[in-house]
């Protein structure tokens, strides 16, 4: 999951669903937006380990109440003379449909699951209950929702306006189009909306860039229609509707009923029977009948699991996290260590929108990003700074996960080509993911011809492996390198 807070040069970490899963439900956590949290395994997290039964279960800000009351209530028994562990049982609370909208209401904790409320629920999979729909554990669910505000663009459609949706329920998807996250999640999306369009259900998408060249709206339309959307698409180019909807990373799905509320709020990839049933459940609320539309809980797989060979305690053989390549992430990792920055050269910080000449280091770490050649030190990118003839100025990473895919840059001229090893070595066919070719004398490359991600490795293990991009083009420009380490081939 990309970072939430556009300003923060944070990093990624592992967390589970917030609804029960098959299996361990290992599916990633989203990278927390208030901390300067490291770049990859090496960092803790600021928010507590998040379970479905762990009062914990929410947003930090849950906490602040909790904590204040066991203060005040600690303090009390002490000048009462009464032990601390004795305390009162708290009030029921009032039901959320009976509580008027609040700007900001004060999270509920996520009940316990039992076996008798899952009986009770009428979609039969004991995978989220009613209960677990009514309880709030996002700082918004329970308030009337932002309108989509600050857009001037819209794809697909006219301007949205949430408030002329008013007896529909609205499925908000906050996206951007590199994110390898909001790749994975698109397809259930897109799914979504064919499947309950004609049943009250209205799905929008906000594209809230992360890089600049995700603000061009021809790369946007470009996207749309290779991704296969057919819903609208606003462009926040601006941020302003991220930040109405206190959006904290990508992507992240609002569920709004047919009164303008928000009741569900679901960040990162994974969560997907939870979302659909949440769905089923508002459109019933709002007098939609969904019974025809077939909905079977054991078809999903359900949260991504990681593969259990990435879980393991060794840094050097952990599952490779998202790699940045521009200063304004590297650069505070660097002037407040720890956590390390992902680029560990001193000079690229002391030349920062200037050509700087990188050396390679003679042994990689895992998670670690090792330029050679002439760069531009750039605030999103490295940019190759000369034009070469042998490939001689390349960008290396030592990496474990089963693919490997590249944001990578295009200035609107005409195609360059990148040059992809791995150990060493052209890459094999088994090796090689969507978006490689081959030349006639079995060199395996990627031909850039827009700027968005591009897919370059796929293994049917996990595995530890060497990698070079590298090009001939002074515009050969990287933005990010990221990973894929499910279990399943299909997830990554």
């Amino acid at each position: 999951m990309r970072p939430g807070r556009l300003d923060a040069p944070l990093g990624e970490s592992p967390s589970p669903s917030r609804h029960a899963t098959k299996g361990n439900g290992t599916a990633p956590r989203p990278r927390l937006l208030y901390s300067q949290n490291q770049p990859n395994e090496e960092k803790t997290p600021a928010m507590p380990e998040r379970t479905p039964s762990s009062p914990l279960f929410g947003h930090p800000r849950a906490l602040l109440p909790a904590v204040c009351a066991a203060i005040l209530f600690c303090i009390a028994a002490v000048s009462c003379g009464q032990e601390p562990d004795a305390a009162p049982q708290p009030a029921a609370s009032t039901p959320l449909d009976e509580r008027p909208p609040l700007e900001r209401p004060s999270p509920m904790p996520i009940s316990t699951r039992t076996a008798e409320t899952s009986a009770a629920f009428d979609d039969g999979a004991a995978v989220v209950t009613e209960q677990d729909l009514l309880d709030t554990s996002h700082p918004l669910e329970g308030s009337r929702a932002p309108n989509i505000v600050g857009v001037e663009l819209w794809i697909g459609s006219p301007p949205v306006d949430l408030a002329s949706l008013q007896g529909k329920v609205v499925l908000i998807d906050f996206w951007t189009y590199s994110c390898i996250n909001c790749i994975r999640t698109i397809p259930f999306i897109q799914e979504w909306r064919e499947k309950y369009r004609g049943l009250g259900l209205h799905v929008v998408g906000v594209h809230t860039p992360e890089f600049d060249f995700e603000k061009d709206l021809a790369n946007v339309q470009a996207a749309v229609e290779r991704l296969g959307l057919t819903y609208p698409v606003a462009l926040d180019n601006d941020a302003q509707t991220w930040k109405a909807f206190d959006v904290q990373a990508w992507p992240t799905k609002y569920l709004i009923d047919a009164d303008g509320i928000i009741r569900y709020a679901e960040a990162g990839e994974g969560g997907y029977v939870a979302v659909e049933q949440s769905i089923r459940y508002w459109l019933r609320q709002a007098g939609y009948d969904v019974s025809a539309v077939q909905f079977e809980p054991d078809d999903y797989y359900l949260d991504p699991e990681i593969d259990p060979a990435a879980r393991v305690a060794d840094r050097e053989l952990a599952r490779t996290r998202e790699i940045y390549a521009g200063y304004r992430r590297n650069l505070p990792f660097h002037r407040f260590p720890p956590p390390r920055p992902w680029i560990l050269h001193d000079h690229y910080y002391e030349n920062l929108d200037s050509d700087v000449l990188f050396e390679d280091a003679p042994e990689h770490e895992n998670q670690r990003l090792y330029p050679h050649g002439l760069w531009h030190a750039g605030p999103e990118s490295l940019t190759h700074a000369r034009v070469t003839e042998n490939f001689e100025d390349y960008l290396a990473i030592k990496f474990n996960a089963k693919t490997a895919n590249a944001v990578l840059g295009h200035d609107g001229g005409p195609p360059y080509r990148v040059r992809v090893t791995l150990d060493g070595r052209p890459l094999r066919q088994d090796q090689a993911d969507a978006d490689i070719q081959f030349d006639e004398m079995g060199n395996s490359y990627a031909e850039i011809d827009s700027a968005r991600m591009y897919r370059l490795i796929r293994t049917q293990d996990y595995e530890q492996h060497e990698l070079r991009i590298s090009s001939n083009s002074d515009r050969f420009e990287l933005f990010t390198f990221t990973f894929g380490a499910y279990q399943r081939m299909e997830d990554n």
